[in-house]
């Protein structure tokens, strides 16, 4: 009886020993994931890789401190870390992608010359162009301006043509206009510019570029750059000077060439009219 209350106490003792570990590294964890929360480490890939290996590395710790309570377990210390080195080599082969994206995404995210940061809007190769919500250590995260998620791995947006639209101060977009031939291009061209430069977000330099970008079949295109201080505010600046001008244009008679279709009615003539009576009163009779 007594020894085998002793073998109780010990079994007892002995699973304590094993969990005190795991719960000292439960708690350490809970720390590290307060202290480097997603939150206030998001774009920081290299923060984020070292939560990671930090997280991992304080698991393994308490794991390997718990199993060496057992004391088979302690004689197979040797064995396991000669074979540590043979399973790096089979991770690493199996995790090239992997690993490749991680190193890609750090790279991208060290220094001050590094391409984008969160909230830049961009274009990565020929995919659309978006605002950068996040980078991960596998991939970009692009929301589009129809509020669409791309997702891209870093090791493609690495090697990828990158296009910064907000390293630029300010942005600039186009809007045409055609007029009638017939109408005063020198005026038509004025108001397009009064129109521009007196927009509430226009910040360009000075005076705003109007070309005369066409003569075509049925108009001559004028073609306005609005410039802005961001890109949030082009769209509906553009639409702004867009309507104003064609407001403008209708009240000093320039007119906006547009496809009409127009049908005439010719009126019959009295042959046409007696043929088709005859006609029509042969068959009545015949009938």
């Amino acid at each position: 009886m007594e020894n085998t209350a002793k073998t109780g106490i010990e079994i007892i003792f002995q699973i304590i020993r094993m969990v005190i570990p795991l719960v000292i590294s439960w708690a350490v964890v809970r720390v590290v994931l307060r202290s480097m929360s997603r939150e206030r480490l998001k774009g920081n890939l290299a923060l984020t890789l070292l939560r990671s290996v930090l997280v991992a590395l304080i698991w393994a710790i308490g794991i390997f401190a718990s199993m060496g309570q057992i004391d088979a377990f302690t004689k197979t210390w040797e064995t396991v870390l000669a074979s540590t080195s043979v399973a790096g080599v089979v991770f690493g082969l199996a995790a090239q992608d992997t690993l490749g994206n991680v190193f890609s995404g750090i790279s991208m995210t060290l220094g001050s010359s590094r391409p984008f940061s969160i909230g830049d809007r961009i274009q990565i190769g020929d995919s659309e162009p978006g605002y950068v919500e996040d980078i991960t250590l596998r991939h970009v995260e692009i929301r589009t301006y129809f509020n669409e998620r791309i997702y891209i791995p870093n090791a493609m947006a690495a090697s990828s043509k990158i296009i910064n639209f907000t390293k630029a101060e300010g942005y600039s977009h186009t809007i045409d206009v055609s007029i009638a031939y017939e109408s005063d291009i020198g005026k038509a061209i004025g108001i397009m510019k009064d129109v521009i430069i007196h927009h509430p977000k226009y910040q360009g330099d000075g005076e705003p570029s109007v070309l005369c970008k066409e003569a075509g079949e049925s108009g001559i295109l004028l073609r306005g750059v609005v410039s802005t201080g961001s890109f949030a505010d082009n769209p509906g600046a553009c639409s702004d000077c867009l309507m104003e001008i064609i407001r403008r244009y209708a009240e000093e008679g320039i007119e906006i060439p547009y496809n009409k279709l127009e049908i005439v009615k010719l009126p019959e003539k009295n042959g046409d009219l007696a043929r088709r009576s005859g006609t029509a009163g042969g068959g009545h009779g015949t009938v």
